[in-house]
């Protein structure tokens, strides 16, 4: 029999991280592993810059104190050329940006204090310092030097710098496969009319969406009528390969509720059901072999404050990452709220940078609310008032900030 005695959100949480995996690890291409973890540490292979090079556009010279009135232009060193002649005492070498140093040249003067006649040229203005505009080698890192650590997150910047580097792949998580069910023969596809009893499907669309803020495309989609043999065999195939399968519906206690009297069949082991929580409280969260199995409710709110406080962790975790839930802070509330006592409550909630309003139609079937949210509060299990102005933990979504 399913275990069915009510867990805190707490609790459920932490069985979540508890059995969750991380997943086995794969070469990606730099250019395409953005928003992913650095599964190993990464060493410069090179020295960058791998040879002194000049910052602009300028003449090259062996800087001397005093500076000699005028110089002899002996040469010219485009980007991605190496030079072969050495610049001496009263010598210059015309430079452009990126282009190697010549031997014996320590300094580039600007070209727009620079006056030329001929092949000589003189300084017209400004003061010219040892060792001005030359990047010098090895001065963002050097050969074998740690250039990112285990962990790192894999951000533009990240990507660009091991780019730099010359790195073309890194070891990062896999991905986690992902297929989701969708139970209900009322359901019917958005675009379709609606016929008597009928109402539009939406959970896919929410699930569907949030797997792919995460940088994952679900592996299949289906949509599966009130009907035990058709979703015993869609649930089985979606079990196999999958890291996660998410289900919508049919796991309360109605007659038509089949995704519960599957599990019940065997096969499916429980590791919670039912969370002390609104919306959410029929929440089941399972295993078959090495799949993990989140059956949430088929109320639409619900589905979305499920996947966030549960599901998203449990993606984040298997992928590498340290940080695994929303970023949390706390706001003092615009206004006064009565709760149950007994349950956590998560509000859908529009955050600003110094508070957070509680939005209307907090009930488990209505959307609307979350269409412009952008955190959840999060209230505590064992309290019932909370007045206006007291801090309260506010869950920020990864999406609508300004």
């Amino acid at each position: 029999m399913m275990q069915t005695d009510f867990i805190s959100w707490s609790e459920a949480q932490q069985i979540v991280l508890d059995q969750t995996p991380l997943l086995p690890l794969e070469a990606a291409p730099v250019e395409s592993s953005g928003g992913r973890i650095l599964a190993e540490a990464v060493d410069s292979p090179v020295d960058m810059p791998p040879f002194d090079n000049s910052a602009m556009d300028g003449y090259a010279i062996a800087w001397s104190d005093p500076l000699p009135e005028t110089w002899d232009v002996i040469g010219e060193i485009p980007a991605g050329h190496w030079p072969e002649q050495a610049v001496g005492p009263r010598q210059a070498m015309r430079i452009f940006t990126g282009a190697p140093m010549p031997p014996g040249a320590d300094t580039v003067i600007q070209q727009e204090w620079i006056e030329q006649n001929g092949s000589t040229i003189r300084l017209i203005r400004g003061d010219v310092l040892q060792g001005a505009h030359v990047r010098g080698q090895a001065t963002q890192i050097e050969q074998g030097e740690r250039a990112l650590e285990m962990g790192a997150l894999l951000t533009p910047g990240a990507i660009g710098f091991l780019a730099n580097l010359g790195i073309a792949t890194v070891q990062v998580r896999k991905r986690p496969v992902i297929d989701i069910l969708v139970t209900g023969s009322e359901l019917v596809k958005p675009g379709q009319a609606l016929r008597a009893g009928q109402i539009y499907e939406s959970n896919s669309h929410t699930l569907i969406a949030a797997v792919r803020e995460e940088g994952i495309t679900p592996r299949e989609v289906s949509h599966v009528q009130d009907d035990m043999d058709i979703f015993r065999e869609r649930f089985r195939h979606a079990a196999q390969g999958a890291d996660i399968v998410l289900i919508t519906g049919g796991i309360s206690v109605g007659d038509h509720d089949i995704v519960r009297q599957v599990f019940e069949e065997g096969g499916v082991t429980t590791h919670f059901y039912k969370v002390k929580q609104r919306p959410g409280k029929p929440l089941f969260f399972g295993q078959v072999g090495s799949t993990l199995v989140f059956a949430l409710p088929g109320n639409p709110a619900s589905v979305t404050s499920c996947f966030y406080q549960y599901v998203y962790p449990c993606i984040r975790k298997m992928q590498g990452y340290q940080e695994v839930f929303l970023e949390t802070v706390q706001q003092p509330l615009t206004e006064g709220f009565v709760k149950k006592p007994g349950l956590t409550f998560f509000l859908k909630a529009l955050a600003s940078k110094d508070s957070v309003t509680p939005l209307s139609g907090q009930l488990s079937y209505i959307m609307r609310s979350f269409a412009p949210a952008n955190a959840v509060i999060r209230l505590d299990e064992d309290r019932e008032v909370y007045e206006a102005g007291e801090n309260v933990d506010v869950h920020l979504f990864d999406y609508g900030r300004s």
